[in-house]
């Protein structure tokens, strides 16, 4: 249904010259109040960049997806993935294939001897990634253990020796983890330098291990024991080539001291590289709210930063809107909580985020069960990735701190500005949005069209007009669970 027109377009004085780069402007609100009303006032401004627009659209496994669950389908999401702009892979969670303990099956074996890998399975996988044009962050570690009848060996310190009553018989140490981090190093030999029947693909990001801090699951052993762990796979990879990036430790969402700020002085008391801090969020504890991914960028960016690492790049590796009985991915609230999350995390000063998961799963895969076809939380993937090509990021105001953002950019040769609006949980049922400062001259024509996620439309333009002049005045009925893209285009 195409909607009436709703904006004017009105002179405006010359362009000013551009000002630097201002913090990205928040509203706040004062505790008790309800939390919105009416109609919700934003405003854009051209003439003033603060930033550039990244892109923020990796996943964890994909692009082909291999059958777990009854009902599941063997299928390669290549297409839909490059549909929606995903450009970058986490390796986790392929449930043994890329698992250490898969390609390296005997501890007891020489790293240095090709004949202690099985990369079988674990080539599968890279190749599609890689070989499809993808990214790879390849997370050096092990995957979910599944089903309690699983040995824990899976999440045990490298080294660990238990009996057949799973008691510890050894506790793994500094030798260990030292051969370890040569495990690691012939890993990436492989991959990166052709070694062993290899490939020589460009993966610069490699992450050691998975959410130590969620012992049931991942790490069965001390902070102090991942730190070690840490160290000598960290020194090991930028000793064998300094051009790798290496980081970790993929921490849950609990935040803990131990695993950010107390990680973080370890690696500055002992020289140890950190050149990504890795976290993961599932839209925050209690209340769902995607302003938490902004939070959590700040409190890891100022712990980097109070201890030197202030090159250390940011980067959420699991993000879903959601975990659990509480998931709804695959509603247009799920989109809306997905495009709010990009503009948090932009915000915060994301520089790499990688939603869970690209493939099919029952709950938060980007892809639905049985049919195969991209869920409509996908649909905010598609925005950012429109965004992405206007990506020199202009002020924009009207965020808060609840999931209702907004996020603007132009290209570089001023022919181009789209405006993302997304609305989660809000009470506003409308939008006044005034943009001022249009990248063109007074006379000069222009289009606009107006695209919709909401429950009756999947990113579909329900508008589109034309207009002249350099402020531009828009007014829509605009509700929660939704998402706006408006892209103005200079004409000929």
């Amino acid at each position: 249904m195409v909607c009436a027109v709703g904006f004017s377009a009105v002179p405006r004085p010359p362009r000013p010259p551009r000002p630097g780069t201002p913090a990205p402007m928040r509203e706040g609100r004062p505790p008790g109040t309800p939390y919105g009303s009416g109609t919700k006032t934003l405003e854009v401004d051209c003439a003033k960049t603060v930033g550039t627009i990244r892109s923020l659209l990796g996943v964890n496994r994909g692009p082909l997806s291999w059958s777990r669950e009854t009902g599941d389908v063997a299928a390669d999401h290549t297409e839909n993935l490059r549909s929606v702009g995903v450009d970058f892979i986490r390796t986790h969670d392929f449930y043994g294939p890329t698992d250490w303990h898969v390609i390296f099956p005997d501890f007891k074996a020489d790293p240095a001897e090709a004949a202690s890998y099985d990369f079988r399975s674990s080539d599968v996988r890279i190749k599609a990634i890689c070989e499809r044009g993808f990214r790879c962050m390849f997370r050096l570690g092990t995957s979910w253990k599944g089903p309690p009848e699983r040995r824990p060996m899976i999440n045990d310190p490298p080294g660990t020796v238990r009996g057949p009553d799973d008691r510890i018989l050894h506790h793994a140490d500094r030798d260990d983890f030292r051969k370890w981090a040569r495990i690691c190093v012939g890993t990436i030999r492989h991959y990166t330098e052709g070694w062993a029947d290899g490939f020589r693909f460009p993966i610069t990001y490699w992450e050691i291990w998975n959410e130590p801090d969620l012992r049931e699951q991942f790490w069965t052993g001390t902070p102090e024991q991942y730190y070690a762990m840490y160290e000598e796979a960290a020194k090991a990879i930028k000793a064998h080539n300094p051009k790798l990036k290496v980081g970790g430790p993929a921490c849950t969402g609990g935040l803990r001291e131990a695993w950010i700020e107390g990680l973080i002085r370890y690696c500055r008391d002992h020289k140890v590289p950190l050149d990504f801090f890795s976290w993961h969020s599932y839209g925050g504890r209690g209340e769902f709210n995607p302003h938490t991914y902004y939070e959590a960028a700040v409190r890891v960016r100022k712990a980097l930063d109070a201890c030197g690492f202030e090159k250390t790049e940011n980067i959420c590796d699991e993000w879903n809107a959601g975990i659990k009985h509480r998931l709804f991915s695959h509603t247009p609230a799920g989109a809306a909580f997905y495009a709010s999350t990009l503009a948090s995390m932009l915000d915060g000063g994301v520089d790499h985020a990688f939603q869970y998961c690209a493939d099919i799963h029952p709950g938060l895969g980007l892809h639905e069960r049985g049919t195969g076809r991209l869920k409509i939380c996908a649909g905010a993937f598609a925005v950012w990735k429109r965004l992405l090509e206007t990506p020199q990021r202009v002020a924009a105001t009207g965020s808060d701190e609840r999931g209702y953002n907004i996020v603007a950019g132009e290209d570089s040769g001023d022919r181009r500005v789209r405006i993302l609006i997304s609305d989660f949980q809000s009470g506003h049922d409308a939008f006044a949005l005034r943009i001022a400062n249009l990248p063109w001259d007074d006379d000069t024509p222009f289009t606009v069209k107006r695209l919709l996620i909401d429950a009756g439309h999947r990113l579909e333009t329900v508008e589109e007009t034309s207009g002249k002049g350099r402020t531009l005045t828009i007014e829509k009925p605009f509700r929660s669970a939704s998402v706006c893209l408006i892209e103005i285009e200079r004409g000929p």
